[in-house]
């Protein structure tokens, strides 16, 4: 995978690489792909550029949230001053993500749920806007 845009590389790819090394059921990855799709479909409306590397790193994590919906886990509280890295208009817009997608999954998306996917769109907007060679 390459740093290019990620409308090059489809979801189906990019959880093909992720199953290289980890075992993924055919549920989850059919979850995996619907979260990824409206992850696409997020950051292209926001202008979050979203390469391939940072889109793996965005499955690997999709990968657990789905488990964790599954599973009817949760992650753990997060310090509060980690919520100060994120903007509330990004941070809306992913709590509005998560819930869609948990709608029909009887699952409740918590704060730090979405702090950890929102901080994957935070730093690709940094990334995006940093001069070249300035890695994240």
């Amino acid at each position: 995978m390459t740093g290019t845009p990620h409308s090059s590389t489809p979801a189906h790819r990019v959880l093909t690489l992720l199953s290289e090394d980890t075992d993924i059921g055919e549920a989850e990855a059919a979850d995996v792909r619907e979260l990824l799709t409206a992850a696409d479909r997020y950051a292209d409306a926001r202008g979050i550029p979203m390469n391939d590397v940072r889109r793996l790193a965005l499955a690997a994590h999709g990968l657990a949230f789905v488990r964790r919906v599954h599973a009817h886990e949760y992650p753990p509280v997060l310090d509060r001053g980690l919520y100060e890295e994120v903007g509330d208009e990004q941070f809306a817009g992913v709590r509005a993500l998560l819930t869609a997608f948990c709608a029909d999954r009887g699952h409740t998306v918590t704060d730090p749920e979405v702090l950890l996917l929102t901080l994957h769109f935070e730093a690709a907007l940094q990334e995006g806007s940093s001069p070249p060679g300035h890695r994240v």
